[in-house]
Parts: structure tokens; C-alpha cells; sequence
């Protein structure tokens, strides 16, 4: 898609600054993100990869070869045990179920076993489940295990430049973390007893070893229980302190450009710059803070139990429409409405209008921006506008038609309502069955109690009472006029206006007294097409049991 050189849309801008800085090095843009593989990595922290994904996709649009790596954190120790995990298929288990996992804790991850008996590890494991959620969004990092990396020799001149000036490091930890004194040296042991990770000592420049007493390390607030082994091992034995980790991987792959949460910002961004100049003798990448999200109004937690990974979202709507959620103010806090998800599929449908020309948007600086977001949420640009059938109605239909013949059924629906040509094509088949499916499973799981349907085959008395006489007569003369030919949804909303106009009553009043006996409630889906879903049959004999 051609487009002005001067985008206002945020990863377009960072794109920019991004080969600004690369032809000023001389090199290709890196682009980098990371996550600790520590369990179901949720929702939350795809941030990480999508605030990456998006400039690199920007800078290939233009012509520009970049670098777009993934690490992940597998060496790092177990900090906690989440409430609930997943399987490489995305479903979810309870860790009680699991053979005391706590034992673990403060052990690398790369060397917990699977707890699922699947992989080599726990950390191949969640990394894997990781990467299918990355992936089915069409966004695809080069991985890389920062295990292999330490058993490569690649953080080995990091680690070198650390011990050698460890003065200089011991005093920048210590003015940021006030747990650590000025001679503390930020490179912890893996025993080769227990497993588990120890501060060291001293080391060795010459022999490349350490020194280390495994007296349990500190983790989220408690300390993690040593065996008191005294000894030493190889460099590669061990690892770097978080803070001058992530700055070494900077150095490793000589980033460009790396987003990070705002819990980073204040804290460990601030001291890697530092660490990165003064230490590694490099120049820190160009930063880019998001602001987290919440779900259903709060923030998600491991520990608590209430996340939700990319295959959960995937259950429930397209990639293109979840990924476009990434797209949208990153520095602004928002909150993911599970309930309400439809208004997250009407505002992707519109911007997909709007990029098809199907849809006028006036203010061009608003149109320029929302293509721009198709775009990039976009993992295979469509040649033209696909098939989408209003998401509500598709989970109005899974909601009331089921059983054999189900996707004929709803064919048949969609095709009176006007929503499906009378030839559909295969493509459009797969699209209204893929569509029936997810919002099916939105109504079962997530929706808000308004959103859900349970049709009243005998209408409730109480209901019922409620209703004037005009309203009753109305009804009655709805069912007369359902029992005969079938009728498309024009012609139910003539018969509405003349039914009601006709019982002296209000068309809001007949639609209320509608919904009172169909489904228990003084409101529901657009009344045409949901008699459509029902079948006129059926509705006119539930209406004759008044």
C-alpha cells in the first residue's frame, strides 16, 4: 500500500528514527523482544512483541532489511508457581494437579522439567506455547534461548567486561537497588548441587571461573532455600544479573530499537543506559515504553489465575481483529472488555471498511491512521474485502440453531437476511462457518448476560401478565402471519409497523412484548433477523402457547 513519507501513525514515526540511527552506525537495524518463559505468558505481554512487529513491518514496507529477534529468558530461575497452566494446545490445567512445582523455585528454567512430560523443559515447553500464539499472529521473530547463548560463548566478553570493572558495576546496582551494596557482584552461580541460583563471591579472570557459597537467593520478596554447597564453576555455569543481562544481549546483537512495559521504565531502563555506556562501552537502543492493558477491568495475574494467552483470543475472534487491539494508543491504558468483544470486532470491521472504500471517513488525518492499522494487523493482505457477518448475529444463530444440518441452517438464515448471496463461494462457506464458531464460543464463555439467549419454548406467566391487551392481540396476530409463507427480513419489519399500527399499540411496545415472551426480557437481538434464526414456525408456536 503506497502511503506519504510522513506517517502519522506511531510504528511508522518510530521506523523513521530507526534507519535515521541505523545509517548513522552503518549497520542494519536490530529489532528486539524478549520474554521469560515462567509459565502461560499472557495477553499482556504480547505488547513486547507487537511494539516490535510493527516498526519492523514498517521497515520492510520501505525497503529497508532489519533484523527482528526474540529471546527468551530460559535461564532465569522460577520465581512462582502460577495458578493454572497450559498445555501445548492451549488449554488450560491447574497447577495443583501438579506434583509440588514449588520445589523448583529459584532453579533455571531451561532445567525444571516439563510438568506436562512433553519437552525437554519447562522453558521449551511455555516457549513453545509462546511462539504457536506469536506465530498464528503472523508475526515471526528469529528465537533465540538464552541458555544456548551463554553455552555458545556469547555473553563470555559481557561477562568479561563486567568482572573487569566491577567497581564500576557494583556501584551503579547499588544506587538503583538498595538491597546491593557497591561490592556486589551481579552474576549469579547455578549450583551444581541443588540447581538452584547463588549470588558469587569472587572469580577469576584467567581460569574464567567463579566462586560461590549456595546460601538461596533472594526471589519476589522471599528467599529461595540454598544447600550450603561452597565452591566453584565455570562462567558459563552461571549467569548475569538481570539488569546488566538485558543490557549484554544489547550489546550481543547490537540493537536498534526495543519496546518495554512502563514497569521498566523507572527502574531497569534508567540503570541499563547506564550500564550499557559505562560498562559495555555501547550506545542503548532507541526505547519505546507501552502502558499495559487490563481485562475485564483488571490487571492480569499469574498468581491469581486470571490470564488469558493468544489462543484463548484466537477461540473467539480472527487474528487480524485481535492483533488490531496492538495497534491502537500503546501509551494509553485501556481495558480489553471480554464481554463486550463486539465492540473490539465493530471497530476493526470499520477500519477494514474504510480501507476497502466501503466506508466514508471525513477527517483525513482519522482515515490515514485506520488504514494504517488494517495494514498492519493484516498477517495476509486481502485482495478485496472479505465476507464478515455482523458478529452478533452469527452468535445469535450458534446460539439458537444447533444439532445436524447447522451450517445449511445458518446458510439458509443468512441468505434470507440478506447477509449471503445464493451462491456463496467456498471461501465465503469457510468464512461463515469460521465466524459461527468463534462467536459461538464468545456467547458461551465470555459475553455479558445480556448477549445470551435462552429461548422461552413456553412463555413465562409472569411475563406474560405484564402485557397489555392491545400487546397480546399483536402477538397473537404475529403468529397468525409467521405460520404462513416464508418471509425475508424487509418484509417481517413492514409486517411489524402494520401489526403494530394496527393494535393501537407503540412499535416499541411490540417489539418489548416480543422479547417478553420469546426470551424473558424487554429487549434482544434486531427482532427480524432473530425470528429468521428461530424459524418462523417455531416462533409462531411458542407465541400460540400465550
Amino acid at each position: 500500500m503506497k502511503k506519504e513519507a510522513q506517517s502519522l501513525f506511531w510504528a511508522d514515526q518510530l521506523a523513521d528514527r530507526i534507519i535515521e540511527r541505523s545509517r548513522r552506525e552503518k549497520r542494519p537495524p536490530n529489532i528486539k523482544c524478549q520474554q521469560t518463559p515462567s509459565g502461560g505468558k499472557h495477553i499482556g505481554n504480547l505488547n513486547d512483541v507487537a511494539r516490535a512487529y510493527f516498526p519492523y513491518k514498517s521497515l520492510l514496507e520501505k525497503g529497508i532489511r532489519a533484523d527482528f529477534v526474540h529471546t527468551t529468558d530460559d535461564r532465569d530461575p522460577l520465581k512462582d508457581v502460577p495458578k493454572r497452566l497450559t498445555d501445548l494446545d492451549g488449554r488450560w490445567h491447574e497447577s495443583a494437579r501438579f506434583k509440588n512445582i514449588s520445589r523448583f523455585l529459584g532453579m533455571p528454567l531451561c532445567r525444571i522439567p516439563d510438568p506436562f512430560g512433553c519437552c525437554s523443559s519447562w522453558s521449551e515447553h511455555f516457549t513453545k506455547v509462546w511462539m504457536d500464539g506469536v506465530h498464528a499472529l503472523g508475526m515471526n521473530p528469529k528465537l533465540y534461548s538464552v541458555d544456548e547463548l551463554y553455552k555458545q560463548g556469547r555473553f563470555e566478553s559481557c561477562i568479561r567486561m563486567v568482572f573487569e570493572r566491577a567497581g564500576k558495576a557494583g556501584e551503579i546496582v547499588s544506587r538503583y537497588q538498595k538491597t546491593k551494596s557497591s561490592d556486589y557482584i551481579p552474576f549469579d552461580a547455578i549450583c551444581p548441587e541443588c540447581g538452584r541460583l547463588a549470588n558469587v563471591s569472587s572469580f577469576d579472570l584467567k581460569s574464567k571461573r567463579v566462586c560461590f557459597t549456595c546460601g538461596g537467593k533472594a526471589i519476589k520478596k522471599r528467599k529461595s532455600e540454598g544447600c550450603g554447597f561452597r565452591g566453584e564453576i565455570p562462567w558459563s555455569e552461571g549467569k548475569l544479573q538481570w539488569r546488566f543481562e538485558w543490557a549484554a544481549m544489547w550489546s550481543i546483537f547490537r540493537t536498534t530499537y526495543e519496546p518495554f512495559g512502563k514497569d521498566h521504565a523507572a527502574g531497569s531502563w534508567i540503570s541499563g543506559q547506564e550500564i550499557a555506556r559505562k560498562v559495555f562501552d555501547i550506545e542503548p537502543p532507541i526505547p519505546f515504553v507501552y502502558e499495559f492493558f487490563l481485562v475485564n477491568g483488571k490487571k492480569m495475574s499469574a498468581s491469581v489465575g486470571n490470564v488469558y494467552i493468544v489462543q484463548d483470543m484466537l477461540k473467539i475472534m480472527e487474528p487480524e481483529a485481535f492483533l488490531y487491539y496492538y495497534t491502537k494508543k500503546p501509551a494509553k491504558q485501556r481495558d480489553l472488555d471480554l464481554e463486550n468483544i463486539i465492540l473490539l470486532i465493530d471497530d476493526f470491521e470499520r477500519s477494514e471498511r474504510i480501507y476497502f472504500g466501503k466506508e466514508r471517513e471525513s477527517n483525513i488525518r482519522e482515515k490515514k491512521n485506520v488504514m494504517r492499522q488494517y495494514w498492519m494487523s493484516s498477517k495476509d493482505m486481502p485482495k478485496r474485502m472479505p465476507l464478515r457477518i455482523p458478529y452478533q448475529f452469527a452468535s445469535v444463530i450458534s446460539q439458537v440453531v444447533s444439532g445436524r444440518g447447522f451450517l445449511d441452517r445458518a446458510v439458509s438464515i443468512l441468505q434470507s437476511t440478506g447477509h449471503l448471496g445464493d451462491r456463496p463461494s467456498k471461501t465465503e462457506l469457510n468464512a461463515v462457518k469460521k465466524r459461527l464458531e468463534l462467536a459461538g464460543n464468545w456467547a458461551r464463555l465470555y459475553a455479558a448476560p445480556h448477549y445470551r439467549i435462552e429461548v422461552s419454548e413456553r412463555p413465562d406467566p409472569k411475563a406474560l401478565s405484564g402485557l397489555s391487551g392491545g400487546q397480546k392481540a399483536a402477538l397473537g396476530d404475529l403468529a397468525r402471519r409467521l405460520s404462513g409463507k416464508p418471509l425475508r427480513e424487509e418484509e417481517l419489519y413492514d409486517m411489524f409497523w402494520d401489526i403494530s399500527k394496527k393494535h393501537g399499540i407503540t412499535a416499541p411496545d411490540f417489539f418489548s412484548a416480543t422479547y417478553k415472551v420469546l426470551i424473558n426480557s424487554d429487549s434482544g437481538p434486531r427482532l427480524a433477523p432473530f425470528i429468521l434464526a428461530l424459524g418462523q414456525e417455531r416462533v409462531a408456536g411458542i407465541l400460540e402457547k400465550m
